[in-house]
Order: structure tokens, then sequence, then C-alpha cells
């Protein structure tokens, strides 16, 4: 569902980038515990090794904590999570405390070592990260990802819902809380775009921009800010891991033939499963593809691409267009606003006669 985009690989991948960082020892990444048989069985497991130590022994590395709170035999949706929220602090608050005296016992001659920073991402976590904070004396950085305020204002936009249906699902409001109070306990805030800074925590009551940029200009001077604060905003833009793209060589592109040629007996050892599922849709597999992955979701623009590619000629004759838009069985049986994307997706290839041109498989695998 959307709770399991990209978002949660980011977290992941951080975690794995901190524990490889010089001067970082360990890194705990916490999250809720669910014993259901509705999801995979390691979501139940108590810790999960991402990064282990060089020797195989300590507890340096990165570890995956899971926290029971609310029902342990029950996945709950984000929007549902927020009464359980104390229930997840106390448990994180007890896990940090006993892993502050056994990494003190190890490394610190048996003086408790507390964590240097704890990291907040999205607005229940930011909650969550902001109650750790106070509660521990220690630094609190906070991720948003995406934001109560401005997705409030996309949705009025666009009309469907009323203010209150909105909050009912979405239990926005609560959400937004949630954000403010992690915006005011955070020293650090970090964002993906200027556009993030300016246009979307400006629409918070803890975030002022102009006041945050003469704040920041007084403490550079070493002048007193006469009490006002201000977490500092900074961007680390969009990135990808090239550790994971391999490049094929001519061997690989035989293999590419005899998928689209006629031969289709021979190996096709280098070529991912999607392959055959997304070289089935185009009439020259040959032109290059562009790639576009999200889930199906109206904020994600998916539609726009396909007019942009639908009307511009000289691109569809130089390349495909693939879609990489979840997983589906049915689109009837989607949430109402998945389906709306995917027949949307439809119905422009039937406007631009795109057949043979895009590729938008239903199944896919990391």
């Amino acid at each position: 569902d959307s709770d399991t985009g990209g978002q949660v690989k980011y977290v992941v991948e951080l975690a794995r980038a901190l524990a490889n960082t010089k001067g970082v020892y360990r890194v705990d990444l916490l999250t809720r515990q669910i014993t259901s048989p509705e999801v995979d069985s390691s979501y139940g497991e108590p810790n999960d090794m991402l990064i282990c130590p060089p020797d195989g022994s300590g507890s340096c590395g990165a570890y995956i904590v899971r926290i029971p709170c609310g029902p342990r035999d029950k996945y709950i949706p984000k929007e549902s999570l927020w009464p359980h929220i104390p229930e997840f602090v106390d448990g994180a608050l007890g896990h940090i405390v006993n892993m502050a005296r056994a990494l003190g016992e190890e490394v610190n001659g048996g003086k408790p070592t507390w964590p240097y920073v704890i990291h907040g991402h999205y607005a229940d976590a930011g909650e969550v990260a902001a109650h750790l904070s106070g509660a521990l004396n220690v630094p609190m950085v906070l991720t948003g990802h995406s934001l109560g305020r401005n997705k409030f204002e996309q949705l009025l936009k666009q009309g469907r819902l009323t203010k209150e249906d909105i909050n009912a699902t979405y239990k926005i409001m609560r959400r937004i809380e949630g954000e403010e109070l992690g915006l005011d306990s955070a020293e650090m805030v970090v964002t993906s775009t200027r556009q993030e800074i300016e246009e979307q925590w400006g629409l918070y009551d803890g975030f002022d921009l102009k006041l945050e940029r003469k704040l920041r200009v007084r403490r550079r001077r070493g002048v007193s800010c006469l009490g006002r604060y201000m977490p500092r905003m900074v961007v680390i833009p969009p990135g990808m891991d090239f550790s994971y793209v391999t490049a094929h060589d001519s061997e690989g592109d035989g293999d590419l033939k005899s998928l689209i040629g006629s031969d289709r007996g021979q190996s096709k050892r280098h070529l991912p499963p999607i392959w055959s599922e997304v070289m089935r849709f185009f009439t020259n597999p040959h032109k290059p593809t562009i790639l576009a992955l999200s889930r199906p979701d109206p904020k994600k623009n998916v539609t726009t691409l396909l007019k942009a590619f639908g009307e511009c000629r000289a691109l569809r004759e130089l390349a495909n267009l693939t879609l990489i838009l979840g997983n589906r069985d049915d689109i009837e049986e989607m949430s109402n606003s998945s389906s709306v994307v995917l027949t949307t997706v439809l119905k422009l290839i039937d406007k631009y006669d795109l057949y043979g041109q895009v590729a938008y498989p239903k199944h896919h695998k990391q």
C-alpha cells in the first residue's frame, strides 16, 4: 500500500549508509512490530541486522528494532496509528535506555552511551522523535518526506472531498499537529528542494522563512537571537544508488535479441524477470525506454508525463515509455485514487494511440 513505498527504502538505505560512516558505532532503526498473517513473518522479528559488525562481534552496525504498539496481530495504516504513539514512545525509550547501558559496558567503561541524534521520518515518527528528544535531552533531526498542510491544500483544490471528509479519511489535522510538534523540537530539518522549504514548510506555524534567515545571520555574527529559535533547513537533493546498476555486455544484448526475436529458446540469464513483461508491450522493443516508477497516486503526476509523451512525436520516434505503477491484479479492486490514475493512463494511451509504445506491467519485484 502507500505506506510501503520509496520512503521505507530511503530510511533503510540511510541507516546502512550511516553505519558505514566513520565515527558512527551503531544505528538503530525503530519501527512497529507486527505479527500478522497478512504480512511477512519478518515483520514480527524483534531485531534484524542491516549491517553486521566488521569482526562479527559486538553491538556495532545497523539494526531494525521492532517495538510492539497497538494490536500486535494486525497491520494498521498510518492514519490509524496516532492513538498508539505514546505506547511506541514508551517502548522506544525502554529500548534506548537498555541499549545505552549495554553499549556503555561495551565501549565506555560502564557509563551509559546515549544516542548522538534522533532522526524522525514523516509526521508520526517526527512526533515520536520529539518526545524522545525531550526525555533524553538528545538533539533531533526531522525529515517530513511529504507534508500534511500541502496535501490538505491539494485535496481541497481537487474539489472531490470536503474538509470534514479529508480529515476523516486522512486524519490530516492530527498529522499536521505531529508535524508542528516535530518542527518545534528539531535542531535541523532535511528537505529535498528549496520549494519544499519555501512553499511547504512555509505553511507551518513553527517556521517562517524570513525570520529563519534573520536568525541564521544573527547566529553567524555571534549576536543574540533574543530567545527566538527556528530549526536549520538543509536541502539534500534526490539521488540514486548506482551500486545496484549493472552494465550488460554484448552477450547480454544477445539475450535481449533472443527475447524479442524469433529464437526465444536461447538463454535469458542476463535479463531481469520483468523484462519479458515489459517487452511484450512494445512494437519496436529495440528503442531505448523512458522509465517512470512510482505508486499510482495523483500527486506523482504520471498522467502529465504520459500527455507530454503522447504530444511529442519526435520523442515517441526516439523511445518507448515504461510505467511501473505498483502491483495490481484488478484495477477495480484498487483504492479509489489508484484506480482513477490507472484508468486515466489507459484512456490517455487510447487518446494518443500509444499502443505498442507504452508498457504498464501489472507486477514487479524490487
